[in-house]
């Protein structure tokens, strides 16, 4: 993908914070790797590419169906992982964001 990206900046909205922001990012770039399918893949690619906001993108019928689908089989996933596998992926992902919090110095920075 040789064409620009927005930053994390972009992904900034009430109640999320830069860190969640630069998460945010982080996924959209993991499912325009082609992560999470093709349709995934095309409406991550518009959305960093600026092509499209993430609002509207989710308004996109085969957008909001892909990643519906995508959602429920993370839940049922969730579900199915046994109470200790959850606490360990919940403090992993508390870890996580308290250091892209501090300014990413634990992650690249750039994401």
């Amino acid at each position: 993908m040789g064409e620009q990206h927005v930053g994390h900046e972009a992904f900034l909205a009430p109640g999320r914070d830069r860190a969640q922001a630069r998460a945010l990012r982080r996924s959209l770039r993991d499912m325009a790797d082609g992560g999470a399918g093709e349709i995934l893949q095309e409406m991550a690619q518009d959305v960093l590419s600026g092509r499209i906001g993430l609002r509207e993108a989710l308004r996109v019928g085969p957008y909001a169906t892909a990643l519906t689908e995508r959602v429920r089989a993370a839940q049922a996933e969730w579900e199915a992982m046994p109470a200790a596998e959850r606490e360990r992926h919940m403090a992993e992902a508390r870890r996580y964001l308290a250091a892209e919090g501090d300014g990413g110095a634990a992650g690249s920075g750039s994401a």
